[in-house]
């Protein structure tokens, strides 16, 4: 994933207090349903980075649309994920959000510390 070694470690670090923080309050369903969430969309850009290095000899145009259906796709599936958990599912919005966002953080942090 985000890490050499395939583990993003701040971002597994920082689900697994938020898990552990929302276990405490009872509503830890919900921050782990935002963790998966936030795991999804790292693997699926992991997914589209690993597939433009494979594809060098593409022009700057496919490269682009590439990008763009990339963006698209984790978009309308964390929206549509996120919408599920709390209209169906009625989970806990504050958990949920949180979850999902600091999943993201943690992303970064594995980028900025592995480059």
């Amino acid at each position: 994933m985000a890490t050499d070694n395939g583990w993003p470690k701040a971002q597994l670090g920082m689900l697994l207090t938020v898990g552990v923080y929302f276990a405490i309050n009872g509503v830890a369903l919900a921050a782990i349903y935002g963790s998966m969430i936030s795991l999804l969309n790292t693997s699926l850009i992991n997914r589209s980075t690993n597939k433009q290095r494979r594809q060098l000899g593409i022009s700057a145009g496919a490269s682009v649309s590439m990008v763009v259906v990339s963006v698209v796709m984790r978009m309308a599936m964390l929206v549509a994920l996120t919408l599920f958990g709390l209209l169906i599912l009625k989970l806990s919005p504050e958990a949920l959000i949180i979850g999902l966002v600091l999943g993201q953080v943690g992303f970064l942090i594995d980028k900025v510390i592995n480059k």
